[in-house]
């Protein structure tokens, strides 16, 4: 039957789900881990690394900072390390948003991040690279089930944030349940130090009792993500 199909695909998949984001013949993927520790196995996929991009900088500014980002590389033991992608940040309204969107765009293929609270706004971004893969950030208590529709209409992953670990693991199921399976978990924090441990419960949740609400990968920010 179909319900033991499921049931079937439930129980084999990995404890931390894959998520991929994509664009122009680029991708990233992050999560599809099954260990705590790299000794224990192996790490599957490395973290991306982003670049934030305010949607209020003027455009020569945006092409300034992009164009060192895109260009950067430097070889680590035969491994050339570059940046993964570029995550536009809303700071207004629906347009200026739409147009930094269409310009780092045309700066860079790399994968990209949206990052705007309003739905609205959200979705002049998601129109500005419709046909791609990114990562729609954020969900929360008061804006999922928007948010939820526009990930599953543009085949976008979808983070998700909250104050708490419980308030994520309240959220996740409900977005699962409105047809949005690719997630990211923010677990939020005061200050690094928070963060690196919420991350750190949320992994060990994942992976050592299988608790399936919070099977997602994580995304951290090195300074508070309304910040520059």
């Amino acid at each position: 039957s179909e319900e033991s199909k499921a049931a079937l695909a439930e129980s084999a998949a990995p404890p931390i789900r894959l998520i991929t984001l994509k664009s122009n013949g680029n991708e990233i993927k992050v999560g599809n881990e099954t260990v705590l520790f790299r000794h224990e196995k192996t790490f599957v996929n490395k973290p991306g690394v982003f670049v934030k991009v305010r949607d209020d900088l003027a455009p020569d500014q945006i092409k300034a900072l992009l164009e060192p980002a895109e260009a950067f590389s430097v070889n680590y033991v035969g491994i050339n390390l570059t940046l993964d992608g570029f995550a536009v940040q809303a700071t207004g309204g629906a347009d200026l948003f739409s147009k930094a969107v269409s310009q780092v765009r045309s700066l860079t293929r790399r994968p990209l991040i949206l990052m705007a609270d309003s739905p609205e706004v959200m979705a002049a971004g998601l129109r500005a690279v419709d046909g791609e893969n990114p990562l729609i950030y954020a969900a929360d208590a008061a804006n999922y089930q928007a948010m939820a529709a526009l990930a599953k209409q543009h085949q976008a992953a979808l983070a998700v944030k909250a104050d708490s670990l419980d308030e994520l693991a309240e959220l996740t199921p409900k977005l699962v349940e409105a047809g949005v399976e690719d997630l990211v978990l923010d677990p939020g924090g005061k200050d690094m130090a928070a963060r690196l441990m919420r991350g750190t419960q949320i992994r060990r949740l994942a992976l050592k009792k299988n608790f399936r609400p919070l099977g997602y990968p994580v995304i951290a920010f090195a300074s508070a993500p309304e910040s520059p």
